[in-house]
């Protein structure tokens, strides 16, 4: 729960004085807000429903159920490890990477693996947009289908990735790679190149998120939340993994045709 509650703090930033008065809340009283309804807690907090609604979405969940569902699954989870014998340090995290990646291999979707390959085949150029700690994925499927012969980049600047995006055309291939699918920036060139009818793909490490909305394929890796103190420490091996699928697929099927 500590770790969830720390991954919700980080939305502060983003949110406004009403939406951080219900977040604050909900970091201060997790127990409550799993048991509560959304009526019985705008009460509490003098908040409109409408308010808690759009703050869940803002911190990353399709609703104020699925907030509840996600505080109550980490509760039970927590039960679970602290019944289960213990693993050694190095083991128990092995184990999450483990399950990370079983849980992302199975929930593969062929078809839409094809139908991201074939947005690489129709694409002039393709731009890869990441920020911050899913940079390296992009940098390193941008250098994987270079080596194939298809033009594209991935770019380090933000300032860099706005203009690209503005200049961008439905010709063209935007790969956005984000843990969260709430990154700020990230959401901003999705909503440029949304409106400038980009074809789009999703890498992302959750299930819920706005930009799952902005884009038009989105494949969702499973990533656990991992913090040693302050330092993120969550994989991003899963984004890689369905980025390289993708690429795979995409060169097969030019060497077919």
């Amino acid at each position: 729960m500590k770790i969830l509650l720390k991954r919700l703090a980080q939305y502060k930033g983003e949110l406004s004085q009403l939406e951080k008065q219900v977040l604050d809340y909900i970091i201060a009283n997790p127990e409550q807000i799993a048991n509560s309804s959304l009526n019985a807690l705008a009460k509490n907090l003098f908040i409109s429903t409408a308010t808690i609604s759009r703050t869940c979405k803002r911190i990353g969940f399709s609703g104020f159920q699925d907030l509840k569902y996600t505080l109550n699954k980490d509760s039970e989870q927590e039960l679970y490890e602290a019944a289960k014998p213990s693993l050694s340090f190095l083991s128990s995290h092995m184990e999450r990477v483990q399950q990370e990646i079983e849980w992302t291999l199975e929930h593969i979707n062929e078809a839409q693996i094809q139908k991201a390959a074939n947005f690489i085949h129709e694409s002039n150029f393709i731009e890869f947009f990441g920020v911050g700690a899913s940079l390296p994925t992009c940098i390193d499927a941008a250098r994987k289908l270079t080596f194939s012969g298809t033009i594209c980049n991935a770019r380090e600047d933000w300032d860099e990735l706005r203009c690209v995006a503005k200049r961008l055309s439905s010709k063209d291939l935007a790969i956005l790679v984000s843990y969260s699918g709430e990154t700020a920036h990230i959401l901003e060139f999705a909503a440029i190149l949304k409106e400038r009818n980009v074809k789009t793909i999703a890498i992302v490490g959750r299930k819920s998120s706005r930009l799952k909305d902005l884009v038009n394929i989105t494949f969702h890796a499973q990533i656990q939340n991992c913090y040693l103190g302050d330092l993120d420490m969550s994989s991003r091996f899963p984004l890689s993994i369905l980025l390289d699928f993708i690429i795979l697929t995409a060169i097969e099927s030019r060497k077919k045709s």
